[in-house]
């Protein structure tokens, strides 16, 4: 990732945690601040769903399943009888 790295977070941890992350970061090769940048990223991305869908594109996706449709109790009462005939 080509950018230029300008902001700066501080976490304040413990020392043994911040012996495990050099020890993890030796591991795989990284500085601890690539390290670190890295399971952010991932971690941020998952939790915000990476190349999360607009509100239309939502419906686009939604509508292109071609689902049942109908009022909330036609659906329960469709799901009820489905289950227990």
């Amino acid at each position: 990732m080509s950018m230029s790295m300008n902001k700066r977070i501080q976490i304040p941890v413990e020392e043994s945690e911040a012996d495990l992350y050099r020890r993890a970061a030796r591991r795989a090769g990284l500085p601890v601040a690539e390290w670190a940048r890295r399971l952010l990223r991932a971690g941020a991305e998952r939790e915000l769903g990476a190349g999360a869908a607009t509100p239309q594109e939502a419906l686009e996706a939604m509508f292109a399943l071609d689902a049942p449709v109908a009022d909330v109790e036609t659906m329960i009462e469709e799901s009820l009888r489905g289950r227990y005939p």
